[in-house]
């Protein structure tokens, strides 16, 4: 039983499916997310990934630089049933943009970079409120995101439909 107030032990392979999800629909969909409201968002894996050891035993993989996602090794991983822990992430809605790395047990973002101060921000309390209201709605974001993974990876039909291409794109 986990003693974690989190859930990472037990729960923290569906942030790990998560991720690799974001990945899937970034390379085969384009990476761009409705979100309520008609808002939409889109999402890009930068320059790390680090994936999980199988069990145990294992290895674990960090890959840094450049476009990791295109490497044999990345490929490789995801072949080899290693899962995609944690990745920095470019997420873009509208002119806004942030930079995160995201530890996909605990859905935890770090190493966050904000979008640019709004222009209207002319005191330390306009840019203060003006930066809270980023972190809140990246956190919003990455929460909504993990939603629509969610009600897709709990439809019935999941493994005959989504479930089937995602397997078939590790595989290639």
């Amino acid at each position: 039983m986990s003693t974690q107030a989190d859930g990472s032990e037990t729960h923290g392979w569906l942030g790990e499916e998560f991720l690799t999800w974001l990945w899937f629909r970034w390379e085969t969909d384009g990476g761009e997310f409705p979100l309520p409201g008609g808002r939409v968002v889109g999402i890009a894996l930068d320059d790390f990934l680090s994936f999980a050891a199988p069990s145990d035993d294992d290895t674990e993989q960090t890959l840094r630089r450049g476009l990791p996602t295109r490497t044999a090794e990345a490929r490789t991983a995801l072949r080899q049933g290693h899962r995609l822990r944690k990745a920095r992430l470019l997420i873009a809605e509208g002119s806004r943009q942030w930079t995160t790395t995201l530890d996909a047990p605990t859905l935890t973002c770090t190493g966050v970079r904000l979008p640019e101060d709004a222009e209207e921000c002319e005191s330390e309390a306009d840019r203060t409120a003006d930066r809270t209201a980023n972190w809140y709605a990246l956190h919003e974001i990455v929460q909504l995101l993990y939603a629509s993974f969610l009600r897709e990876r709990l439809r019935p039909d999941y493994l005959q439909t989504v479930g089937e291409q995602h397997a078939r794109w590790m595989a290639s």
